[in-house]
């Protein structure tokens, strides 16, 4: 059960990003989030991701995203805690590669959504083009 709750949410937030959808994607994402470990150890929240998100989607900046999940590290009735690698592909090659935790929780509304990730280690990548 844990593991397909955690499957759906990945699978709707990946959907959401595809289709530049702010307002599907958003409803994955609890007013309390917080996350941790971005450079300078700036903290961002809901409204933060919000902008992101829809300067990526509006301008067209962020392509896909796409997660391998490693384990599921905390399972409890309201709460899941699992470590993922993320990959965000943006349209110009680049992409970003990211390894965290994510912290899922029940809300009231009884709908899953992320309160917290912890960055641990990202890099960043160029494709290049083949001629």
């Amino acid at each position: 059960m844990p593991q397909t709750i955690i499957g759906n949410w990945l699978e709707q937030l990946t959907r959401s990003v595809e289709r530049r959808d702010l307002d599907a994607h958003m409803a994955l994402v609890s007013q309390r989030v917080q996350v941790y470990g971005l450079p300078g150890g700036q903290v961002i929240g809901y409204q933060q991701w919000k902008r992101r998100r829809h300067t990526e989607f509006s301008q067209a900046q962020l392509l896909a995203i796409d997660y391998r999940l490693l384990n599921i590290k905390t399972v409890t009735p309201r709460r899941l805690a699992f470590h993922v690698e993320e990959t965000m592909h943006a349209c110009n090659g680049m992409s970003v590669h990211i390894d965290k935790d994510i912290v899922l929780e029940r809300e009231a509304d009884d709908q899953w959504r992320v309160v917290e990730e912890n960055i641990h280690h990202w890099k960043t990548r160029l494709l290049r083009k083949t001629s």
